[in-house]
């Protein structure tokens, strides 16, 4: 004879620490996530502003040829500085897609050197240096110019 034993009646569904783990699980996931979004975000914003420094210096180098001479500024933030490219050399003069700003330094007579900076936010801040030869100017020295572009 067969006796059958009293059942208990569990309900079907989840534990509380089953649920509690399932929750931090997915906002580690979520947390990984964001952060390489955000990288990926500040990578995006400083391959735009390679872009927008090769396009300046390309209205840059047309105005030189044109005036013989780069526009004359010292040590001022874009755009107003640069007045003088737009619209003939450049639609509009580019604006920093971050919290800091481009500058542009020129300070001798002959306006024949220019100096940018470029703030980058994945890596160290850029100063570049372009004229007749690539040499860079006296003042330049003062930002510590180097070849990155």
């Amino acid at each position: 004879m067969i006796m059958n034993l009293p059942s208990k009646n569990y309900s079907q569904g989840f534990t509380l620490i089953e649920l509690l783990v399932v929750i931090a699980i997915i906002g580690i996931l979520a947390s990984v996530i964001l952060v390489s979004l955000n990288t990926a975000r500040a990578k995006a914003r400083d391959a735009n502003r390679s872009a927008s420094i090769r396009e300046l210096r390309s209205a840059l180098e047309l105005y030189y040829s044109d005036h013989g001479n780069y526009p004359y500024s010292l040590d001022e933030p874009f755009p107003s500085s640069l007045t003088a490219l737009v619209p003939t050399y450049i639609s509009k003069i580019p604006s920093d897609p971050g919290p800091t700003e481009y500058r542009y330094y020129n300070d001798t007579n002959a306006s024949q050197y220019y100096a940018i900076r470029i703030p980058y936010e994945t890596k160290a801040a850029c100063f570049v240096c372009y004229g007749p030869g690539n040499d860079c100017f006296a003042g330049a020295d003062y930002w510590g110019i180097n070849a990155c572009q």
